[in-house]
């Protein structure tokens, strides 16, 4: 995402895409360090200039592509006859989902000038190749590849394709919103959550998200508004 930024920062035109084979200094959100291994999953930024988009609502950029990471890993088990659209969901808020592991997340990152929007990049990290058998103990029940679902390697080129694909389709409906189509793929609504906001817990059921994403949770306290936050369970 640094190179896409500096790229932006000098200039470069909407749609640009930067492409790792390795990150070493790979990251998830709030700075969470991201494992990549060299030449196996997909690492890529997307340079965009939303002008299309109300700042209000910069959200939808995150939304958009976790469903075009969503189509994508669909469209891949669509390709090898192993396809179930229960086996593929968006974890609120940045989370792809493939038999309820992780398999991709997304991140934004924008630049303001003043109160004007003027540049976000769109990073995506999707496990394509990637085993898990040599990754840190805590990812092993957690994570998942596109390869190890499917049990044979894949072309990496041809996913990005099929990414790319279904990214720029997202985009190209803007500013019609996508919530209608995040809220079918979330896996988090109806489920029993907690949260941890900084140093605060917050324990309750998530009912729905609302157009700018933020996901909508019954506590005991009443109904609460979480925009931002770590959901652990």
């Amino acid at each position: 995402m640094d190179t896409c930024r500096a790229l932006a920062e000098q200039g470069a035109p909407e749609g640009v895409v930067v492409i790792a084979d390795q990150q070493t200094a790979g990251r998830g959100r709030a700075g969470r360090a991201w494992y990549s291994p060299p030449g196996v999953a997909l690492y890529l930024s997307i340079l965009l200039r939303p002008v299309q988009l109300p700042p209000a609502r910069l959200s939808w950029l995150t939304v958009i592509g976790g469903l075009a990471v969503a189509d994508c890993a669909a469209q891949v088990l669509r390709e090898h006859a192993a396809f179930d659209a229960h086996r593929i969901a968006l974890k609120w808020p940045n989370d792809v989902l493939l038999d309820g592991r992780k398999v991709a997340g997304v991140l934004i990152e924008a630049a303001w000038h003043a109160s004007e929007l003027v540049h976000v990049v769109l990073g995506v990290g999707l496990n394509v190749n990637t085993q898990f058998d040599s990754a840190p103990a805590a990812l092993r029940t957690q994570a998942i590849s596109l390869r190890e679902a499917l049990g044979a390697p894949l072309d990496r080129e041809r996913v990005l394709t099929h990414l790319l694909d279904a990214f720029a389709a997202h985009y190209a409906r803007l500013p019609q919103s996508p919530i209608a189509a995040y809220r079918q793929r979330l896996d988090t609504l109806g489920k029993s959550v907690q949260f941890m906001l900084g140093e605060r817990s917050i324990t309750g059921v998530a009912l729905d998200v609302d157009e700018e994403g933020a996901l909508l949770v019954q506590t005991a306290a009443g109904v609460q508004r979480i925009t931002h936050g770590d959901v652990l369970a």
